[in-house]
C-alpha cells in the first residue's frame, strides 16, 4: 500500500500525509447538496449535517433526515443519525477502496486446485489478527481496476489480471458511508514472478510501514472448501474473519452444495468432525466417499506425490503396466523398510511417513463402518489388520491423446478399503447407478472406496465398485470429452493405499454367526489377493473378476 493512503476497513494512517484540516467540532458539513424540494422521503437534510469530533483520518458526524409523519403540519419530522465518515471522501456517491477476490490458478484444465489469495495481519480495532480479502484505497482519480492491481501486487507480490470489477458496495451501512468496489482478479501461474512469489508464501519484501508492522502475511486457501477451512483457522488459531470473506465462503458452500446434489454418490466427510455417521450410507450407495482428516495435513499429501514422482523416475523396481499406460511400483510395509530401495531412500523415509498417517486413518474408517452396520464390537474389523499387510502403489499415468482409452482398466479392489490420493488430474470413474460418473477431486481429501473382501464379510450391504481411470476414447463415459482430453494431455500420479487383513484371516463372514469368519471357499486373504490380482509382485495386475463384476461390466 502506498504511504499517501490512509486506513480503509482499517488500512494504514501515516502521519506525515498532507490533508485539509479536520473541521471543528458542531461544524455543519456538506457533502452533496440534497433537493430539498423534494417530497421524497425518507431524506438526508445534509446541509444540517454536524461534526461531533472528528481526527485527521476519520469524521463522527449527526445526520439530520426527514421522515413521514401525518401529526405534523409539515407532513415530516426530523430524525438524528450519527455515522464515522473518512476525510477523504471526495462526495457522498465517491468509492473508497477496493476489495480484492484473486484466483490463483494452478491448472487451466482442473479449476478445483484453485486457491483464494488471502491476506492476515493483526488488527487494532478488533484486537486480533484477522483474515481478509487483499485490499485498499483507491488513489484520486484513479479507477478502481487499476487500484486492485496495484494494492494486491503491493500487499501479496502477485501479478494479477482484472476479470471484472463490481458496482460500489457498503459493507457497514448502519455505521458508516464508506464504499468499496470487489475486483475479481486472476493470477496465472505460468507467470515466472507469481510462480517464485508462490514458493515465498508468507515473505514479501514490498510491505511498508504498518503493515510490515502488523505482521501482515498472505495466505492461500482452497476455493473449495474455503468455509471449513476459515473454521479451521478459527478454532486453531483464535483469529477474526473479514464479513465479505466470510460472505464469500458461505456463498461458495451454497453453490458445492447445489452442485453436490448431482455428487451425492461421492460425500465429502471430515472425520475430525464427528460426521462417523455418515461413512457407511456413504458406502452402501457407491461404494465411495471423499475424506478429510488433519491426520493426513496438505504438507504431507503434496510431499508423499513428490517423492512417488521421483521412486518411479529413479527406481529401477519401478514396473511398466503389460496393458495399461501407466508405471507404477507396489511397497508392502517389509518393502518400505527394507534394503532394496537404498537408491531412494530419503523419498522412501517420506512414504512410511505417509503409510503412517493411512494406517491411524484405516482404523477410523474401520470402526466406522463396523459400527455403522450395527455389529456391537467397534473393533471387529480393525483387529483382523493389525499384522501390518497392508501395501501402496505408487502410481504414474502416462499421457496420451484422443484415441487414448482407459488409463487403468475397469476393476474392483480386491482388499477390504482403498485410500487413493490423487494430483488433481481428472480421469477417475466409478460405475454407478448403471453409468461411469465422474469422481470429484477435492484438495487436501483422500478418495476411499470399499474392496471385494468388505464387501463379501457385509454380505455386498457395502458395495466394492467397479472403477477406472477414463480417456477421452472410453466407451459410456458421462464425464465431458472435453475434460478427458485435458486430463490425457498430462501425466496422472496417484498413491493407492490398499488394506488388507492378516493373512490368514478367512475371506467370509460365518452364516452361523456374523462376528466370526470362516473358509467356506477354503481361501485365506493371501491366496484371495494373489488370484484377484492376477499374480504376486510385480505381476499383481489386477486381471481377475468375480461374478458379479463379470454380470455387472456385461
Amino acid at each position: 500500500m502506498r504511504l499517501h493512503q490512509l486506513l480503509a476497513f482499517g488500512y494504514c494512517n501515516h502521519s506525515h500525509l498532507h490533508h485539509s484540516r479536520p473541521r471543528h467540532l458542531g461544524q455543519t458539513t456538506r457533502l452533496a447538496m440534497s433537493d430539498s424540494g423534494s417530497a421524497k422521503l425518507p431524506r438526508v437534510d445534509f446541509d444540517f449535517t454536524e461534526t461531533v469530533g472528528s481526527t485527521r483520518w476519520m469524521r463522527l458526524e449527526t445526520l439530520s433526515y426527514h421522515v413521514a409523519d401525518e401529526n405534523s403540519t409539515s407532513g415530516s419530522s426530523v430524525r438524528k443519525w450519527d455515522r464515522a465518515v473518512r476525510t477523504t471522501k471526495q462526495s457522498e456517491d465517491s468509492i473508497d477502496a477496493v476489495v480484492i477476490l484473486a484466483i490463483l490458478r494452478h491448472d487451466a484444465h482442473d479449476t478445483s486446485r484453485d486457491e483464494i489469495v488471502c491476506v492476515k495481519q493483526y488488527r487494532p480495532p478488533v484486537d486480533a489478527y484477522t483474515i481478509e480479502l487483499p485490499a485498499g484505497l483507491i488513489d484520486a482519480g484513479e479507477e478502481p481496476a487499476k487500484a486492485a492491481v496495484r494494492e494486491f501486487k503491493e500487499e501479496t507480490g502477485y501479478t494479477g489480471k482484472v476479470l471484472d470489477v463490481s458496482p460500489a458496495s457498503y459493507l457497514s451501512p448502519g455505521l458508516t458511508n464508506e464504499s468499496a468496489c470487489l475486483v475479481r482478479l486472476e493470477v496465472d501461474m505460468t507467470h515466472a514472478a507469481n510462480l517464485k512469489n508462490y514458493e515465498n508464501q508468507n515473505l514479501h519484501d514490498g510491505l511498508e510501514g504498518c503493515e510490515k508492522d502488523r505482521g501482515l502475511e498472505k495466505l492461500m486457501l482452497p476455493r473449495v472448501g474455503l468455509l471449513g477451512a476459515l473454521h479451521e483457522m478459527q478454532q486453531k488459531e483464535g483469529v477474526k474473519v473479514f464479513a465479505a470473506l466470510y460472505s464469500l465462503a458461505v456463498g461458495m458452500q451454497i453453490s458445492e452444495g447445489n452442485i453436490s446434489a448431482k455428487k451425492d454418490f461421492f460425500p465429502l466427510v471430515n472425520l475430525d468432525g464427528n460426521q462417523f455417521d455418515q461413512v457407511v450410507p456413504a458406502l452402501r450407495r457407491s461404494g465411495f466417499l471423499i475424506v478429510t482428516s488433519t491426520l493426513l495435513p496438505l504438507e504431507l499429501q503434496q510431499k508423499a506425490l513428490a517423492a512417488s514422482a521421483r521412486i518411479l523416475e529413479s527406481s529401477s523396481k519401478t514396473v511398466t503396466h503389460p496393458s495399461d499406460p501407466k508405471q507404477y511400483m507396489m511397497l508392502s510395509c517389509d518393502d518400505l523398510g527394507g534394503e532394496d530401495l537404498s537408491e531412494v531412500s530419503e523419498d522412501i523415509g517420506i512414504i512410511q511417513e505417509y503409510y503412517s498417517s493411512l494406517r491411524k486413518i484405516r482404523d477410523i474408517l474401520l470402526k466406522s463402518i463396523a459400527s455403522g452396520i450395527g455389529m456391537d464390537d467397534a473393533e471387529f474389523f480393525s483387529r483382523l489388520h493389525n499384522e501390518n499387510n497392508d501395501s501402496i502403489r505408487l502410481l504414474n499415468y502416462l499421457s496420451g491423446d484422443e484415441n487414448t482409452a482407459n488409463r487403468c482398466k475397469e476393476h474392483s479392489d480386491y482388499g477390504t478399503l482403498t485410500l487413493l490420493l490423487t494430483d488433481g488430474v481428472g480421469g477417475l470413474e466409478a460405475f454407478v447407478d448403471g453409468k461411469w460418473r465422474q469422481v470429484p477431486y477435492v484438495k487436501g481429501a483422500l478418495i476411499v472406496n470399499i474392496g471385494s473382501i468388505l464387501s463379501e464379510w457385509t454380505r455386498q450391504d457395502l458395495k466394492a465398485t467397479l472403477h477406472r481411470v477414463a480417456g477421452p476414447a472410453s466407451v459410456g463415459s458421462t464425464t465431458s470429452t472435453n475434460d478427458l482430453l485435458k486430463a490425457v494431455s498430462v501425466q496422472r500420479r496417484s498413491i493407492a493405499y490398499f488394506a488388507d487383513p492378516n493373512p490368514n484371516v478367512a475371506t467370509t463372514l460365518s452364516q452361523a454367526n456374523e462376528h466370526s469368519l470362516e473358509n467356506e471357499d477354503k481361501m485365506t486373504i493371501d491366496k484371495y489377493i494373489q488370484w484377484r490380482s492376477g499374480g504376486s509382485g510385480a505381476d499383481r495386475s489386477g486381471v481377475s473378476f468375480t461374478r458379479n463384476e463379470e454380470e455387472r461390466l456385461s
